[in-house]
């Protein structure tokens, strides 16, 4: 494993926590750790972009590199929606449905990568991934509920 794969499930793994930081500050209501996540978690467009790059000049196969482009394209549009143009573009199932489509094609493609860099690798973005899934479940827990009335 070369520095730019070593670079690459550091940065999968980082992608996957700091998705669920960004989960968890949200339930807990803390929106200046969710920011700093956030900001975090768009400035990993700069190390996954010298390493698309790399792979690029390296020749790797489009099974590797049409996968980087979602994942890249996914940050990209964090970026231009939330960072620059501020769009609560999460509000309408319009926008939204398609955005959560990029997400899981985004998180699907640094575990397929992470793979075929390394089996150990694979698993450990996997196990990361689904720390993902238990912060969303964990956000959306109690959401809808109606508090329980009692009577005096």
């Amino acid at each position: 494993m070369d520095i730019f794969d070593s670079v690459f499930v550091v940065c999968s793994v980082a992608f996957n926590l700091l998705i669920v930081g960004i989960f968890i500050a949200t339930k807990q209501v803390h929106p200046e750790l969710r920011k700093i996540f956030g900001v975090a978690f768009v400035s990993l467009g700069i190390p996954f972009t010298v390493v698309f790059v790399r792979y690029l000049l390296q020749g790797r196969s489009l099974q590797t590199m049409v996968p980087f482009g979602f994942i890249l394209l996914y940050i990209a549009i964090e970026l231009l929606l939330d960072r620059i143009l501020k769009v609560d573009f999460r509000q309408k199932p319009i926008t939204h449905i398609p955005y959560i489509v990029l997400e899981y094609i985004a998180l699907f493609s640094l575990i397929g990568i992470s793979f075929s860099i390394d089996r150990i690798w694979g698993w450990i973005v996997s196990m990361a991934f689904w720390a993902v899934i238990g912060s969303l479940i964990y956000l959306y827990w109690g959401k809808g509920r109606q508090p329980a009335h009692t009577l005096h």
